[in-house]
């Protein structure tokens, strides 16, 4: 009887030496996944990865140094969408996958271009400029992206429509034209792809989904194309006036000199309401607003509006800033009563609550 016991022990203890040894017996391998690593159409290199994991950070960061280059992030898309940035100290990936380095050189080509952006609409302003049709230079100005300050850096203020489409051109000319392609920011209810006859992405037209007034802005790279980006924000509606961002020149205040706000507090923003002249450049107004109000501050001379103006990115200080939302128009975020102070000497302002 001892010895069949001792032989059930001994059976039982070689099978569950059998069930360790047979551990992971008819499992597979980690599933591999190749990453590549591009800039423009070079390819600078491969990574292979497991699914499901971060990839270590040296394995790609030769790929991350060009000489001259600042590099400024890995997108899924050559054009640098951004809504398709990767954030490699998270992300993973499930099958084989192409990434394009955005590489922003330290000194590019001043772009001395005139930009503007052209197409057609049934009720807006984009019906004068038809498609780039012969019209008067006073015209054109009205659809001229203007320089920020920032390296070729160009932007309009304008208002758009629900079905207009437009591109954007150099010099009134179609030899460059930049199209759906070269857009880095967007939102999907509000601009889509609209096509065009080349069936190139970069040419294909630009279509408006949503009234409302946009700040349309290009960022060009006249030694690579590839790098141009275009963003376009919706602002708020449609305030019924084209606004350029003017390009930076002096400005001489004088005795006829006055600041005059509008908003959203109508709908057409066509109300203006005078700031009080403190002297010295300094103007001030106190207003009761709802939240999410959004304003603009607009300088006349005398009658005549100098197209000089103050938005959301010339608030002074942090104070200021912590009172709005960080939009292109000055926005309040909560409902009050605040008070504006415009300094036009060094074309600024800030705002107390």
């Amino acid at each position: 009887m001892k010895k069949e016991m001792s032989k059930v022990v001994s059976m039982v203890a070689s099978l569950s030496m059998a069930a360790v040894m047979c551990v992971g017996c008819g499992t597979s391998s980690a599933e591999m996944v190749s990453v590549t690593f591009m800039n423009g159409e070079e390819e600078l290199g491969s990574v292979e990865t497991e699914v499901g994991k971060v990839i270590e950070a040296d394995s790609y960061a030769d790929y991350e140094s060009m000489e001259g280059n600042e590099f400024a992030g890995w997108f899924e898309t050559p054009t640098y969408l951004e809504a398709s940035a990767v954030d490699m100290s998270t992300a993973t990936f499930a099958e084989d996958t192409v990434l394009y380095g955005l590489f922003k050189s330290d000194s590019v080509t001043e772009d001395t271009r005139k930009w503007y952006i052209v197409g057609t609409s049934d009720t807006g302003y984009l019906s004068t400029s038809n498609w780039a049709a012969d019209i008067s230079d006073d015209e054109k100005a009205m659809f001229e992206l203007k320089g920020t300050g920032n390296t070729n850096e160009f932007s309009v203020t304008m208002d758009l429509y629900e079905g207009d489409q437009f591109q954007l051109i150099a010099d009134w000319a179609w030899d460059t034209q930049y199209g759906f392609g070269y857009i880095t920011d967007y939102d999907e209810s509000q601009i889509e792809n609209g096509g065009g006859l080349s069936g190139n992405d970069k040419t294909s037209n630009i279509n408006v989904l949503q009234d409302g007034n946009y700040t349309v802005t290009l960022v060009t790279n006249p030694d690579d194309e590839a790098q141009t980006q275009l963003s376009i924000v919706r602002n708020g509606d449609a305030s019924g006036e084209v606004v350029a961002v003017s390009e930076e020149k002096e400005f001489e205040i004088t005795d006829d000199t006055n600041v005059k706000v509008k908003g959203s507090w109508v709908s057409d923003w066509s109300e203006l309401k005078d700031l009080e002249n403190k002297g010295d450049g300094i103007y001030t107004i106190t207003m009761d607003l709802d939240a999410m109000t959004e304003l603009y501050f607009s300088v006349f001379e005398g009658d005549e509006d100098t197209e000089l103006g103050l938005n959301g990115s010339c608030a002074a200080d942090d104070a200021s800033k912590a009172l709005l939302e960080d939009a292109y128009n000055v926005q309040v975020t909560e409902a009050g009563t605040y008070t504006f102070t415009v300094d036009l000497n060094t074309f600024t302002f800030t705002v107390e609550k």
